[in-house]
């Protein structure tokens, strides 16, 4: 019951990310990776995702291939916290959180709303914010509404790219003691590129990207 990505390979037609990859997560372990400017670190939150075409390799997730599931099977396991805005624009907010349980769920409305509010509550959101439109919100809102969005399919995969842009210190604390809590009761596995050591701190694991790979790194 493990993340076990197997001589991952990504490349672009100009440039070359990461050369034979490998690395094992177990259950409830949160993984910060340490970043720099270009060093492809949003790419391999995609291709452990399975959202890149230009991929090799295996990414299994409890036994099953990431990179060979059907949508609606990634779609059920894997949540994608995006580093930029992530949200339509032509829906409000309560719409874009249960755009995943609508698709990928038989939820009935009622016990959609119910997850939704569950959800906000955790993450400390007034339920005022559900009839906001997107581009209403300011840009910790947005992060914390893509980040619920995430969280609300319960998925067993949460990735987050650049999570804190624009979060105030207490609001990082805060969301990290938030997500640790979450993984230590679910099993959930977490990774997060985060330059901040706010974050990497709370993580349990710190990575960084160095020759086309991953190494751990006291933090």
């Amino acid at each position: 019951m493990t993340l076990n990505v197997e001589h991952l390979h990504i490349e672009y037609p100009e440039r070359l990310l990461f050369e034979d990859l490998n690395l094992l997560v177990e259950p409830g372990t949160l993984i910060g990776i340490q970043t720099a400017v270009l060093d492809g670190a949003t790419s391999l939150l995609k291709g452990i995702a399975g959202m890149l075409n230009n991929i090799d390799g295996r990414v299994n997730l409890f036994d099953s291939n990431v990179l060979t599931m059907s949508d609606d099977a990634r779609a059920k396991q894997i949540g994608f916290v995006y580093e930029e805005h992530g949200l339509i624009s032509l829906y409000n907010v309560f719409q874009n959180i249960a755009l995943p349980l609508e698709f990928h769920t038989d939820l009935s409305p009622a016990k959609t709303r119910a997850l939704i509010d569950e959800t906000f509550a955790d993450l400390q959101l007034s339920s005022s914010l559900l009839e906001a439109q997107p581009q209403d919100l300011n840009d910790v809102q947005t992060r914390m509404v893509n980040l619920a969005r995430a969280l609300v399919i319960e998925p067993k995969l949460l990735l987050i790219d650049e999570l804190e842009g624009g979060m105030p210190d207490e609001k990082i604390d805060e969301t990290m003691a938030l997500l640790n809590h979450k993984k230590s009761q679910t099993d959930m596995i977490i990774m997060m590129t985060s330059s901040n050591e706010h974050v990497l701190r709370e993580a349990d694991r710190v990575l960084k990207i160095d020759n086309y790979q991953l190494i751990e790194i006291n933090f």
